[in-house]
């Protein structure tokens, strides 16, 4: 039965729907989920209107925003593939939790200014900095909805963009906007979030009119902000622009905040409990909303039921084989994200030497399983966590773990590098593990699960040899003993990386 697609990307089901498009969270074939906006109408200035779009959301990237994947705006039908964040929204979550006390909001205040300081490097205005636009998972917030940003250096005289109730004056009185219109923005997000409404009389439910007069004016009313946040958010919403802060600016002073408090990492030690009970409440509804619609598609193509497995990974490199990053199959029902070279489910198997079972020894030493708390390129630098730090082989990428929360596992139940008749000559390498490891395995894979990069990462290492394997994601909490690790690689790759992990020609 025919599912719907867009690109290499297949429908799972639709996220939201408006009269000019459509929001569809969709797979690749490796299994990375995305977000697929869609455009509806057929008129022409609509599809420049989405082209622009999508040329804009292209320039942006960093750690705070959900960044293109593909896209193609001469399609028949113009789409846009954006990372999928599953995380509720600062709206949503202010209306359900209530309000954010001071440190809170500057470790939230901090992530949205770093993201506008993105926005500015690619010489965009966002001009719609709203708490709808920005999402929320535990590692960090995510600005998105780049639909009427603009260059910066592009005078914007048309009627007033954006939501009123957050828009900047000069943005309100349709004259240009710039960078510090995002601030001004920026400003009433963070008050509404400390206040619970927006810096105006009534909250601003005197209509959109009278709010677009008020806003144009600069009429505020600042009651109820707590003092300690007054040198935060009071600056930000200055009727000058010149006078505001830039985002660099309010990004330092959430900094001192930040440095005071060295060993809280992300929004577990940051938000109050009833914040975070909803994001995580909301990340494992959305990961089983996404096995169940992965699982509807399965039974229309008549692919089978899917297997469990719910990792791609980063294949760090090993010995003399040359690294590069591999995309790991999905072999379950749910929805990852992955970079590399496209690979497909592995359904018939075959053992590493081509037809000779293997036994399992003992790995290299023990393969230490460890939560990753931060990714960069090249080697790791001498200023990096001791212990905590480890280059793949080919020194193109350095993992820094978590001090807690592993396991270490002294030999695997089964290792093998496998290929099929249909796999184009690609291999892959699977692992299954022992009985006693199995529960370790499915808390750490249930306690990184869906946290966004790079946080639902695991990292493999040899510790022994400060040695770093292969780092997976993780979408869901595993139960089952095996999983595949890594895809589409050369048999000499498998080999090399199944023998390190104690797979041996029998």
């Amino acid at each position: 039965m025919p599912v719907e697609r867009f690109g290499p990307y297949v429908v799972l089901e639709e996220l939201a729907s408006g009269g000019m498009g459509r929001v569809l969270l969709a797979r690749s074939p490796g299994g990375r989920t995305v977000a697929v906006k869609t455009l509806l109408t057929e008129s022409e200035d609509d599809r420049r209107r989405f082209a622009r779009e999508v040329r804009i959301a292209q320039r942006v990237r960093g750690v705070y925003t959900a960044s293109v994947v593909e896209a193609d705006v001469e399609a028949s039908v113009p789409w846009m593939a954006t990372e999928y964040v599953p995380a509720p929204s600062l709206r949503d979550l202010v209306e359900r939790c209530g309000v954010l006390g001071p440190d809170a909001l500057s470790w939230l205040a901090a992530g949205i200014a770093e993201a506008l300081l993105s926005i500015r490097e690619a010489g965009l205005v966002h001009r719609d900095v709203k708490p709808s636009n920005v999402l929320l998972p535990l590692d960090g917030p995510r600005v998105i909805d780049f639909g009427i940003s603009q260059a910066h250096d592009v005078t914007q005289t048309r009627a007033a963009l954006g939501t009123v109730l957050y828009a900047s004056p000069e943005q309100a009185r349709g004259e240009p906007t710039t960078p510090a219109s995002d601030v001004f923005s920026l400003g009433v997000t963070l008050f509404h979030l400390a206040v619970g409404r927006a810096p105006y009389r009534d909250g601003g439910a005197d209509g959109a009119l009278a709010q677009l007069v008020r806003t144009a004016a600069g009429e505020l009313d600042v009651s109820g902000l707590p003092a300690e946040l007054e040198p935060l958010v009071l600056p930000c919403l200055e009727l000058d622009a010149a006078r505001r802060p830039g985002a660099a600016d309010v990004l330092a002073r959430c900094q001192g905040v930040l440095a005071a408090r060295p060993e809280a990492r992300g929004g577990e030690d940051w938000l109050p409990p009833a914040w975070t009970e909803a994001i995580e409440r909301h990340r494992r509804y959305r990961v089983r909303a996404v096995r169940d619609a992965a699982e509807r598609v399965a039974r229309k193509t008549g692919a089978g039921a899917p297997r469990t497995d719910r990792l791609t990974r980063r294949l760090a490199g090993r010995g003399s084989p040359p690294a590069r990053r591999w995309r790991v199959p999905l072999l379950g029902a749910g929805a990852v994200a992955a970079a590399g070279v496209v690979g497909t489910a592995v359904w018939a198997l075959g053992p590493w030497n081509g037809g000779t079972p293997t036994s399992v020894g003992v790995p290299d030493g023990p393969v230490s399983i460890l939560p990753v708390e931060a990714v960069s390129p090249g080697v790791c630098r001498a200023d990096s966590p001791p212990g905590r730090s480890w280059t793949a082989d080919d020194r193109q990428t350095c993992v820094v773990t978590k001090d807690d929360g592993g396991m270490t596992v002294r030999r695997f139940e089964d290792v093998r590098a496998e290929t099929t008749p249909d796999s184009g000559g690609a291999w892959s390498v699977r692992i299954s593990l022992r009985a006693s490891d199995r529960a370790a395995f499915s808390r750490l894979t249930g306690g990184v699960a869906g946290r966004g990069e790079p946080h639902d990462q695991l990292a493999f290492v040899l510790r022994d040899s400060s040695r770093l394997l292969v780092s997976v994601r993780v979408l869901e909490q595993l139960d089952g003993p095996g999983v595949t690790i890594a895809i589409a690689m050369k048999e000499n790759e498998a080999r090399f990386l199944a023998q390190a992990l104690g797979a041996r020609p029998s």
